[in-house]
């Protein structure tokens, strides 16, 4: 077993598939040791289609490295791993890459593929308005049948067109802190973030553009 990045060394058995295509195709020993694995039928594939998925992860990353991270695409009948390169006249100009809400992949694809539309998952959106629930010890609140529908509108926000978030945000604000002003803090944090001088644009985590187009949920690819 490799000690260091620097002795790891790729063996010919896992730089080829088993058609013999080259499998492996950036092994860098910069600063950054970055190993890269996809054949040209896997680059082909990518091309041909408009929606990627994307995800890293840190938990099963290889020992020694920080982070191992894929591209998927659906086929037919599920969502494949591939990867990315520009080469062998192959030309990758997807339409959209579905992560999740990360910055440091945000920039990463708003730099490479600038004309990409970046999508963020609904799934985490979701998950990052319970953790604030739980954070205002609200959950116990949000069991109540008219504040659940209120909680499950926000959830839903992603679904609606992008002219109606506000409208829908105020009316849901309304219900909310006139039941009980400990959801004020809630909502702000909705606001912030999500909405009004969001950190996170509308048209990042919004899908109802795309309804019916593609997957809005990274779960089928987490690691």
């Amino acid at each position: 077993m490799p000690t260091s990045l620097d002795s790891i060394t790729i063996p010919q058995l896992m730089s080829f598939t088993d058609t013999d295509e080259q499998f492996l195709f950036c092994n860098s020993n910069t600063t950054h040791k970055v190993i890269a694995f996809a054949s040209e039928t896997v680059l082909q594939i990518l091309s041909e289609n408009h929606h990627w998925n994307a995800d890293g992860t840190f938990r099963t990353a290889p020992s020694l490295f920080s982070q191992a991270y894929y591209i998927h695409v659906w086929d037919e009948y599920s969502m494949k791993p591939m990867f990315s390169m520009q080469e062998k006249n192959i030309t990758l100009k997807p339409f959209s890459i579905l992560i999740d809400f990360e910055q440091s992949s945000i920039n990463a694809i708003n730099k490479v593929f600038p004309s990409t539309k970046v999508k963020c998952c609904h799934f985490h959106y979701a998950q990052n308005i319970w953790k604030k629930l739980k954070k205002y010890d609200l959950v116990k609140l949000s069991k109540e049948e008219h504040i659940r529908r209120q909680i499950a509108n926000i959830i839903s926000l992603p679904l609606v067109p992008t002219n109606e978030i506000n409208n829908c945000m105020e009316q849901i604000i309304d219900v909310l802190c006139n039941i009980d002003s400990k959801f004020e803090k809630f909502t702000d944090y909705v606001l912030n973030n999500y909405v009004e001088d969001a950190r996170s644009s509308s048209d990042i985590w919004n899908h109802f553009d795309s309804i019916g187009e593609r997957s809005h949920t990274n779960s089928h690819v987490e690691g």
